[in-house]
């Protein structure tokens, strides 16, 4: 029997949560997705509960003022960022931006776009790993300026928060059958650490997430460089299915993963909702989500990477629905 985390529905998609001061923050696109939003609850069984925070809206007349996914809201050092994809209203042209501020309410400024300026390509759900006292972007990404799928994992250098100093690194591509049923699509990707067996992984989301075969993948750090793809290996089975593009965060003495899944099976991003899960580790330190972890598989080594193109292309959005594509 599937017991889910919340019986009544709270809309929202690509859940990115942040501690503060006894409360919960979640950042969220807002507005048909023109604007973020924060909205600070009490606790994950109190969503509904929430005071919300209109944090940025970058304008009309802004050439990356639309199609806002994915914000994540990130303490480094005394400051706050916040890292979100935006494009003009085409697609294509999504690229990668920060905001900084005092306080994670704000008021928040632009510093402007963050970017391997040797491979200026499409960039979403940029996520930060910190590590060994450096910092890491990792994001989703096209290999070529027009190539639409597969979509794939980057790493690279920062210099600072809102610097990329160094050239990419792909850590994955989609490969195996459950990565690209519907769409070669490997993003979303988060980091998650077992500090017990000092491990540390990133978590993706992979296949088409305006579909019901959304699911999560693991890559495991295996020592080494981080900006070396030999230093990462991925687990051969899905770790979570029936949702994705999640977060992790420690809420007293449990460490949650708070996600997204569709409530129907009809394609499309309108009937998202936010859910959650606690998270623990199996007999070899791997993380297990709620009841539904897959059993445990070998794992693989990065495959070749994909070059040609897919056909496959997401549903039409509605204007004004307010949906993101990841």
């Amino acid at each position: 029997m599937t017991i889910w985390s919340d019986p009544k529905p709270f809309p929202g998609q690509d859940p990115y949560v942040v501690p503060f001061e006894g409360s919960l923050l979640l950042i969220q696109s807002t507005l048909a997705d023109s604007r973020i939003s924060i909205l600070k609850f009490p606790d994950l069984a109190h969503m509904r509960d929430f005071e919300e925070f209109h944090i940025w809206a970058p304008g009309h007349k802004s050439d990356h003022g639309r199609q806002i996914w994915a914000p994540e809201l990130h303490r480094i050092g005394w400051r706050w960022y916040v890292y979100y994809a935006a494009s003009d209203g085409d697609n294509k042209h999504h690229r990668t931006y920060v905001l900084e501020a005092d306080h994670p309410l704000g008021p928040y400024h632009e510093v402007g776009q963050i970017r391997d300026a040797a491979h200026d390509t499409w960039a979403i759900d940029l996520t930060v790993l910190r590590h060994n006292r450096r910092l890491y972007a990792v994001w989703s990404g096209w290999e070529g300026v027009d190539d639409g799928f597969p979509q794939n994992l980057y790493i690279a250098p920062m210099s600072n928060p809102w610097t990329i100093s160094g050239e990419r690194t792909m850590i994955s591509t989609p490969e195996h059958d459950w990565e690209l049923s519907v769409a070669p699509i490997n993003e979303g990707p988060q980091v998650l650490r077992n500090p017990a067996l000092d491990k540390l992984f990133i978590v993706y989301s992979a296949d088409a997430s305006w579909t019901s075969a959304y699911k999560m993948g693991l890559l495991e750090w295996l020592g080494g460089d981080p900006l070396d793809a030999s230093s990462w290996r991925k687990v051969s089975h899905p770790i979570f299915t029936g949702g994705g593009h999640g977060c992790f965060v420690d809420i007293g003495d449990t460490l949650y993963a708070i996600y997204h899944r569709k409530l129907t099976p009809e394609p499309g991003w309108s009937d998202r909702v936010i859910r959650y899960d606690p998270v623990t580790w199996d007999t070899h330190g791997y993380p297990v989500i709620g009841h539904r972890g897959a059993e445990e598989a070998p794992v693989t080594t990065m495959g070749p990477q994909m070059s040609a193109k897919s056909n496959i292309v997401p549903p039409d959005r509605k204007a004004g629905a307010g949906e993101e594509t990841s």
